[in-house]
C-alpha cells in the first residue's frame, strides 16, 4: 500500500499545480472482527472455509445462522469479500440441509452476479456432492433453470424467472424455500417499492414458506425500511462484527477534465502492476469502458475486487465510497472537482476528515407505497396466476384493483370467491428500472448507438434535454439525443462542461396532511413546514452552460419541454419574498440529501412560487418516492449542510446565482428568524475504523464569478395522472401495518369545523441532538487558523471610529452567524473595513467583521433589511 501512496505522491509533485491536488490522505488501519471457535454448519462446509477464506468464523455469520434456523429474516453488515463470503456460506449450508430446496440470490447488476457466482464456486467446489450455482448472466445461464442456487438480478427476476415460472423455471419455483437479497441498501425509493412487490410474487409461486436473508452496508434506519419492506422484523449483525483490512482514502482535485484525470492516475497504477476498478455512475460507464478496454481494469457503479478504486465524483454517494473503502483495496480515490457539493467536501475534508459527511452512514430514507409500481406488478401476478380476494385484502390493494379493473387492465371473473386476470390489452413485462415508477425506462446508447444501461425517465426532460450536460450539476457526458418516442437517450463524453437548467414552474396544493413549525434553540415561533400531496408544471426553457473557467452562457431550447405529475412535497413557508430567476433555487438542499442519505440529486425537485412565498421540495418521481415524508420529519438535519454547499458555491461561474439565493433563505432559518439548526450526528465511518492520520494541504483557487442570466417564465399545459393511493401493501406470509403519527401532526381542523383528512403513514422519526454553539464556535475559529496571518514586524493599525457612513449603528440588533443574535455597541472602521463590537445575547462582547461574517440587520415591520 505504500508503494500505492508514494505513485499517488509523486503524480500529484509533477503535476506543478499549485495548491497540490492531492487534498487530503486518511488511513484506516485493519480490524479483527469479532472471531468464534465454532459455527455449526456443515464439516463439509468448514473445511471450505479455512481452505478458501482462510480465517477462522465469525459473531456475524453465528447471529445470521441462529436467525436463518429459526425461519427469521436476517442480514450481515457490511459489504466487502467476507460479507459476500459470510452470505454464500449460509445459503449453502441451508441447500446442504435440504437437498431437495432451490435458493435465490439477488445482486445489484450483472457484474455483481458474475463476482457471486465465481466466489461461491469456490467454495462449494470443495464440497461433495457439488451443489449447482449459475447466474443469469454470462457463460452458465443455460444451466440456471437447473440450478440449486440461481444469481439473478431484480430486473432479470421480473422478465425472465417469473414471467416463465410455469415453463423452463417451472422445478425452481416448486422447490424454492430462500431468497437473499445482496446489497439490500441499493433498494431505496422506488427501488423498494419494486423489491417488495417481486418478493410478494415470488411467494405466491412457491408452496414453501418462504426465508429471506441479505447484506447491507451500514444504513442508519435500515431495521425499519427492511420492516416496512418485507412486513417483517429482521436480526442485523453489527457492522464490527466482520473484520476489515487497512485501507487509506485519497481526495484528489480534478483540473476540470475528469476523463484526462482518470486515464493519468489510471496508467501510473497499471504501470505499477495493480489492478484498478472506475467506481462511477451509470451515465459514464459507456463512455469509461471503451477509453479503459484492458484486462487490470473494470469498470461499473458498485465496487468489484482490485488493488485501487477510483471514484468519479461524490455524487455516488456515501454508501457506495464506503463500500469501496470495505471491498479490500488498498487505495481509494475520490475525484473532487466543481459538482454542486464538492467544493464544500474539499473544504471540509481540510478542516477534519473525521466528521465527513460521506464518511457518515448514509440515512435510508423512508419506505414508501407507489400507486403505480404496485399496479405493474399487480397486473404481472394476475400473468402468474389468478388475482383471488383473500390476497387482495391481506394486501389492501383494493382501491387499486378496483381502479385497473375499471381501467381494463383486469378482468374480475364471476367465480366464487371472485378472482381478477389480467386483459390482452398489452405486455404487462416491461423492462424494469429500480428508480422508475412503473413506466418503460430510458435506454442508455452510447455514440454508436450500443445500449449499455437504463435510467429513470422522470429526468428526461429537466436533466436529459439536448446539449445537457450528466451527470446532473457535474458534468463529463453530453447528451446527443433525446427520443421519447423510441425511449433512448445517446450521450457522448465531453470533459470540462457543466449545465443548469432554467426552469419555470407551478405548483397547486391538493391536499395538505400536516403542518409544523421548524424546530428551534430558543424561544419565539419558527417557519411553518408543510407536507401534502401537490400537482406540479413544469416547463425548462433554457440551460445555463458553463465550459472550462470561462462565463456562463445562457443558451435557449429549440422547444420547450414541458412536464406534469402529481407527487409528494413539503413547503417551507417563508417571510420574505425572493428574487428567483428560472427556478435557481434548492438545489444547495438537493445536493445536501444526496451527502446525508442514501436519495440521489435527481430524486428531489425544487420550486419556488413566489406569489405564496413557498419553497417546496418535490419528489421527482409521480406519487412520491418517500423523500418527502422524511423531509417533513428531518428538513432540520440538512440545513446546516446545504448552507456549506451554498457558501463553498457562491463564487462559481456556473451556480453562483443560485447558490447566493439559497444562501439568502438558509440564512434566514439557521442564523435569524428560527434560528433551527439541528446538528447532523456525529459517528464513526461505515464499516470503517477510526483515522490514524490526517494530511492537510491548502484549499484549492475559487472560479471566476459569471454574472446571471435573466429569462422570462412561459406557462406549461396540463395532463392527468391518476391519484395516488397512500394504503401500505401488505405481505402475504406476516400482515404488518405501518405505525401512524400522533394528533400532534395534524392540521387543527377540528377548530375549523371541518373533518380532518386521513393521515398518511409514516416512519418513525429518529432523536435528533440539539446543536452545540461551542462546536459551531471551535469549527469557525479553526477555519479562520487556514487564514494568512499579517506580515511580521507590522503592527495592526488601531480601531478608529468611522470618518464615514457605516451600515450598522450602535444600539442596533443584529444577527450573525453562527453567534445569533445581538445588539451592536460600537461601529468602527479600519483599513477600510467596517469593525462591529456586538454584545451577544449567548456568547457575550465579541468583535465581528461583516465582510467575514454574514450579518443581517434585524428590522421593524416596515424597514428593509441590511445585509
Amino acid at each position: 500500500m505504500n508503494d500505492l501512496i508514494d505513485i499517488l505522491r509523486k503524480l500529484a509533485s509533477h503535476t506543478s499545480r499549485s495548491p497540490s491536488p492531492l487534498i487530503a490522505l486518511q488511513t484506516f488501519p485493519a480490524s479483527l472482527g469479532v472471531r468464534i471457535s465454532h459455527l455449526a454448519v456443515d464439516q463439509a462446509l468448514q473445511e471450505a472455509w479455512v481452505r478458501v477464506i482462510g480465517t477462522s468464523f465469525f459473531q456475524a455469520q453465528s447471529i445470521a445462522l441462529a436467525a436463518l434456523r429459526r425461519r427469521a429474516p436476517f442480514a450481515i453488515t457490511g459489504s466487502g469479500v467476507l460479507s459476500r463470503a459470510s452470505l454464500h456460506l449460509l445459503i449453502l449450508d441451508f441447500l446442504r440441509n435440504e437437498p431437495s430446496a432451490t435458493a435465490l440470490l439477488v445482486v445489484s447488476d450483472p457484474a455483481q452476479a458474475l463476482l457471486h457466482e465465481r466466489e461461491a464456486m469456490a467454495m462449494v467446489e470443495h464440497c461433495r456432492p457439488v451443489i449447482t450455482i449459475a447466474a443469469t448472466v454470462g457463460d452458465r445461464r443455460r444451466l440456471a433453470p437447473t440450478a440449486r442456487l440461481v444469481i439473478t438480478t431484480l430486473p432479470e427476476l421480473h422478465s425472465h424467472l417469473l414471467r416463465f415460472h410455469d415453463r423452463a423455471w417451472r422445478f425452481f419455483w416448486q422447490q424454492l424455500q430462500l431468497i437473499a437479497v445482496a446489497d439490500l441498501h441499493v433498494y431505496y425509493g422506488m427501488a423498494a417499492g419494486h423489491l417488495m412487490m417481486i418478493l410478494l410474487r415470488a411467494a405466491r409461486l412457491t408452496p414453501h414458506p418462504l426465508l429471506l436473508g441479505g447484506s447491507l452496508a451500514q444504513v442508519e434506519g435500515a431495521e425499519v425500511a427492511l420492516q416496512l419492506l418485507s412486513g417483517r422484523e429482521w436480526r442485523l449483525s453489527a457492522a464490527e462484527d466482520l473484520p476489515r483490512s487497512p485501507t487509506t482514502l485519497a481526495l484528489w482535485q480534478s483540473s476540470g477534465e475528469r476523463q484526462r484525470d482518470l486515464a493519468t492516475l489510471t496508467e501510473a497504477f497499471l504501470n505499477a502492476g495493480a489492478s484498478v476498478h472506475l467506481l462511477t455512475t451509470p451515465f459514464e460507464v459507456g463512455i469509461l469502458r471503451p477509453m479503459f478496454a484492458q484486462k487490470r481494469v473494470s469498470v461499473g457503479v458498485q465496487p468489484l475486487p482490485a488493488h485501487v478504486h477510483i471514484v468519479t465524483g461524490a455524487d455516488v454517494g456515501a454508501a457506495t465510497l464506503q463500500a469501496a473503502l470495505n471491498s479490500g483495496a488498498a487505495l481509494v480515490i475520490l475525484l473532487l472537482g466543481r459538482g454542486m457539493a464538492e467544493p464544500a467536501l474539499q473544504r471540509l475534508a481540510v478542516t477534519d476528515l473525521t466528521t465527513w459527511p460521506l464518511l457518515r452512514p448514509p440515512v435510508w430514507p423512508t419506505v414508501t407505497i407507489n400507486p403505480f409500481v404496485v399496479a405493474l406488478h399487480l397486473v404481472c401476478a394476475a400473468s402468474e396466476q389468478p388475482l383471488r380476494e383473500d390476497e387482495i385484502r391481506q394486501w389492501q390493494l383494493e382501491p387499486i384493483v378496483d381502479r385497473l379493473t375499471t381501467q381494463g387492465s383486469l378482468c374480475r371473473l364471476p367465480d366464487t370467491p371472485p378472482v381478477w386476470l389480467p386483459t390482452t390489452q398489452s405486455d404487462p413485462y416491461i423492462l424494469l428500472e429500480l428508480h422508475a415508477a412503473g413506466m418503460e425506462p430510458l435506454r442508455l446508447l452510447d455514440a454508436q448507438g450500443q445500449q449499455y444501461g437504463t435510467v429513470d425517465p422522470s429526468l428526461a426532460n429537466r436533466w436529459a434535454h439536448p446539449m445537457a450536460a450528466l451527470p446532473p450539476l457535474r458534468g463529463g457526458v453530453r447528451v446527443v439525443s433525446l427520443d421519447e418516442d423510441q425511449g433512448t437517450l445517446q450521450l457522448t463524453g465531453q470533459d470540462g462542461r457543466r449545465t443548469l437548467p432554467l426552469r419555470s414552474c407551478q405548483v397547486q396544493i391538493l391536499e395538505e396532511w400536516a403542518q409544523r413549525e421548524l424546530r428551534r434553540t430558543g424561544a419565539g415561533r419558527g417557519l411553518k413546514l408543510s407536507w401534502g400531496r401537490v400537482l406540479i408544471e413544469e416547463q425548462t426553457y433554457a440551460y445555463r452552460e458553463q465550459i472550462g473557467r470561462n462565463p456562463a452562457q445562457e443558451r435557449t431550447l429549440p422547444e420547450p419541454l414541458s412536464q406534469q405529475w402529481r407527487s409528494l412535497a413539503v413547503w417551507v413557508h417563508l417571510t420574505r419574498p425572493l428574487q428567483v430567476i428560472g427556478q435557481q433555487i434548492g438545489w444547495s438542499c438537493a445536493a445536501a440529501i444526496a451527502l446525508t442519505t442514501l436519495a440521489r440529486l435527481e430524486d428531489c425537485v425544487p420550486a419556488y412560487d413566489p406569489e405564496t412565498q413557498r419553497l417546496y421540495f418535490i419528489d421527482s418521481q409521480p406519487n412520491g418516492n418517500g423523500l418527502a415524508e422524511w423531509l417533513y420529519e428531518q428538513l432540520e438535519t440538512i440545513l446546516p449542510l446545504a448552507y456549506d454547499v451554498a457558501l463553498d458555491q457562491r463564487s462559481d461561474p456556473l451556480c453562483d446565482v443560485l447558490a447566493r439565493t439559497d444562501m439568502d433563505w438558509l440564512l434566514a432559518i439557521l442564523g435569524g428568524e428560527t434560528d433551527a439548526a439541528v446538528a447532523i450526528p456525529v459517528g464513526s465511518p461505515t464499516g470503517v475504523a477510526q483515522p490514524e492520520t490526517t494530511v492537510r494541504v491548502a484549499e484549492p483557487p475559487v472560479p471566476i464569478p459569471a454574472p446571471p442570466a435573466q429569462t422570462p417564465t412561459h406557462p406549461e399545459p396540463l395532463s392527468d395522472q391518476p391519484p395516488a393511493d397512500k394504503r401500505p401493501v401488505e405481505p402475504q406470509h406476516a400482515p404488518y401495518q405501518r405505525p401512524r403519527r400522533p394528533n400532534s401532526r395534524q392540521l387543527s381542523h377540528e377548530r375549523q369545523g371541518t373533518p380532518a383528512p386521513p393521515e398518511p403513514p409514516s416512519s418513525t422519526p429518529s432523536a435528533e441532538p440539539l446543536p452545540d454553539p461551542e462546536a459551531i464556535l471551535a469549527r469557525l475559529r479553526q477555519r479562520r487558523g487556514h487564514a494568512p496571518s499579517p506580515a511580521p514586524g507590522r503592527p495592526p493599525r488601531p480601531l478608529r471610529e468611522s470618518t464615514g457612513e457605516t451600515r450598522f449603528q450602535p444600539g442596533d440588533r443584529i444577527i450573525c452567524l453562527p453567534y445569533g443574535a445581538g445588539r451592536v455597541r460600537a461601529s468602527m472602521m479600519s483599513e477600510g473595513r467596517e469593525i462591529l463590537l456586538v454584545e451577544f445575547d449567548e456568547h457575550g462582547e465579541l468583535r465581528i467583521d461583516p465582510s467575514i461574517n454574514v450579518v443581517r440587520r434585524l428590522a421593524s415591520d416596515n424597514e428593509e433589511v441590511s445585509e
